[in-house]
């Protein structure tokens, strides 16, 4: 079976590795300019995309050693009759086009074991951010958490594992719209949003204690209105693609893992 690996960061390295290991599987990519390949893309049974969504006619990767570009139609059109392909959402009209040759699309954020360990991993890498930030690192800081989705629920429970007081602004059929508190936000040395819709603009941010900052951990369009923010001279970090930044060979094994899940249940290729 040959799995050819397109685009993404340094967690689809460490999923080739994990992948090569199985027997019967020849696995080939083009990611942060190694193992490139120069000319045509090869032809491969099963094709791994970043975990990010896919919109549109958008490029997947770059091919460093010849200096291309790989866009999603070109890298769709390498899958062999009957292959299948593991991606971030993508339009449906790329996934109709692709239902009648292939065997199946899997969006990587359908699978739930992966997301509970991507949402884990974001929690690792948010409390490292924090501790590096915030002068009284994670045990020492009051964090409020915008959001209630997977992310959220890792944020708080390891950081109050860690010793933090942590507090989770949400919202809820009660509370539609007034869920984040000008005194939650006051009483918080550390903000952290998980929530991918605009939630924190000016009026809240006039809240914000001195010395506080903000985490961005959403995708976007993201729920911190960063001009705004730096504007009123406050501290906000966009942290995108934490697992792969801060723990890529766990994050690259639960990729593979993923894959490896598929394939055996027999929906792949």
């Amino acid at each position: 079976m040959n799995i050819l690996i397109i685009g993404g960061d340094a967690r689809q390295i460490y999923c080739a590795g994990r992948l090569a290991l199985e027997p019967r599987m020849s696995v080939r990519r083009a990611a942060l300019g190694t193992d490139a390949f120069s000319g045509e893309i090869p032809q491969c049974d099963v094709l791994l995309l970043p975990y990010k969504p896919v919109q549109g006619e958008t490029v997947v990767g770059s091919v460093d050693a010849t200096g291309g570009e790989v866009y999603l139609s070109d890298a769709l059109n390498c899958v062999r009759d009957g292959g299948a392909v593991f991606a971030g959402k993508m339009d449906d009209e790329a996934v109709n086009s692709l239902e009648a040759r292939i065997t199946a699309v899997h969006n990587w954020f359908s699978d739930e074991a992966l997301t509970l360990a991507n949402a884990k991993l974001t929690a690792e890498g948010a409390s490292q951010i924090i501790t590096k930030n915030a002068p009284g690192g994670v045990s020492g800081s009051k964090i409020l958490i915008l959001g209630k989705g997977r992310v959220a629920k890792a944020c708080y429970e390891l950081f109050g594992n860690m010793g933090a007081g942590v507090t989770i602004a949400a919202r809820s059929k009660e509370r539609p719209i007034k869920f984040i508190t000008p005194e939650a936000i006051a009483d918080a040395d550390v903000i952290v949003n998980t929530i991918p819709a605009r939630v924190f603009g000016e009026k809240e941010l006039t809240h914000v204690r001195r010395g506080a900052f903000i985490l961005e951990l959403a995708s976007a369009p993201y729920g911190i209105d960063f001009d705004k923010a730096r504007e009123m001279g406050i501290p906000a970090i966009l942290a995108s693609g934490v697992p792969g930044k801060y723990t890529p060979e766990e994050a690259g094994r639960a990729l593979a893992e993923s894959v490896l899940r598929h394939l055996k249940e027999g929906d792949g290729a």
